[in-house]
């Protein structure tokens, strides 16, 4: 049985469509939990969207177990169980942290069908499952209704293992989704995903984003490629950086920003994400600190171009490097208010939990 509970918007239409499950996620540092949160990607870019004032509806599924509030009311599915995750990491995370951890999926909702996708359209689309819900036909959908859709690479390449659940992956060309490349906005992937794909061909085919922790992103188009700068982070947990970095580039670029500065704006995103455990509380303060650093640069951007220059994928804007800048001075904000260490705090609308 699936009940759809969808709330009313108090901003209609919405511009996005978030598609990817709710998860509950659990992390554990030598064989004990440090810390229990709402995840799933969805979850994840919902947070930036929410403090850059992005309008957007969710499609979620979850089972009738879920122990989270969200702002939208997810899809209840009341025969199933919420797609849960453990991630294993050692005694510390050093470096980019990524190659210490193990991902586990130990239950796994109701994919998301076609059927479940509004009939309206939207200006962008975000295709940002985790857990295996979102199927070929349901991505295909999403391009129908929306003007752009970005996709992360783990909503096809992701496999589970039979018996404990391990994360593992597919060769793109194998996923049941190579065909529909050339439709999409943007296509994003780990450094440690990347592999899966062979860059060079699929670059052809739609533009490639490649986050690679520290050491920033890369941008890859059929017409040549960026490499952008990182923010310096001192990381207490990795998960859901990459989700934050699609959702900031998302936002950046469907509002006017080059890509080159969308991927820097990203890069913000995800650095805050790596300094705090679980989902990132980001202060109200400083996002609108980074709201008017957009907007001003924004209009920069548009004074400074053509019109047929403005989405230019593979050159550096003018005024790149002062908008790092002040983006930089922004962050250092930030890390005065990041905490060092997992803290104790209370569940605010049940959407964080660390013990």
């Amino acid at each position: 049985m699936v009940t759809d509970s969808k709330d009313p918007l108090t901003n209609f239409p919405p511009r996005a469509l978030i598609v990817g499950n709710f998860c509950h996620d659990f992390l554990i540092r030598d064989a004990r939990v440090v810390a229990e949160s709402l995840g799933g990607a969805a979850s994840f870019i919902s947070t930036v969207f929410d403090g850059l004032s992005v309008p957007y509806l969710t499609v979620s599924k979850v089972g009738a177990d879920f122990a989270y509030s969200t702002n939208q009311t997810p899809i209840v599915v009341a025969d199933s169980k919420t797609t849960t995750f453990r991630a294993f990491f050692g005694s510390s995370i050093a470096g980019d942290g990524r190659g210490d951890r193990i991902l586990k999926r130990i239950a796994a909702c109701a994919p998301i069908l076609p059927s479940d996708l509004p009939d309206f359209r939207f200006d962008f689309g975000m295709a940002v499952g985790v857990g295996g819900e979102i199927l070929p036909d349901t991505l295909k959908r999403m391009i129908e209704i929306c003007d752009a859709v970005f996709v992360d690479i783990q909503s096809l390449i992701r496999v589970f293992d039979e018996i404990d659940g391990t994360v593992e992956h597919v060769n793109l060309k194998e996923s049941g989704f190579f065909h529909l490349l050339p439709r999409i906005g943007f296509l994003k992937a780990s450094a440690e995903e990347a592999p899966f794909m062979d860059v060079e061909e699929v670059r052809k085919l739609c533009p490639v984003l490649v986050t690679n922790g520290k050491e920033g992103c890369t941008v890859y188009s059929n017409g040549g490629q960026l490499q952008i700068a990182p923010f310096t982070a001192a990381e207490l947990d990795p998960t859901g950086a990459g989700d934050c970095f699609l959702g900031g580039f998302a936002a950046g670029f469907t509002a006017g920003l080059a890509v080159s500065d969308a991927a820097l704006l990203g890069n913000l995103f995800g650095s805050l994400t790596v300094s705090q455990m679980g989902l990132p509380q980001f202060e109200s303060r400083i996002l609108q600190r980074i709201k008017d650093k957009v907007e001003t640069r924004k209009l920069q951007h548009i004074d400074s171009c053509d019109p047929g220059e403005r989405k230019s994928i593979h050159q550096m804007p003018e005024g790149h490097e002062q908008f790092k800048k002040s983006l930089v001075t922004v962050r250092s904000e930030c890390q005065l208010n990041v905490p060092a260490s997992p803290r104790t705090v209370e569940q605010v609308n049940g959407q964080h939990k660390l013990l």
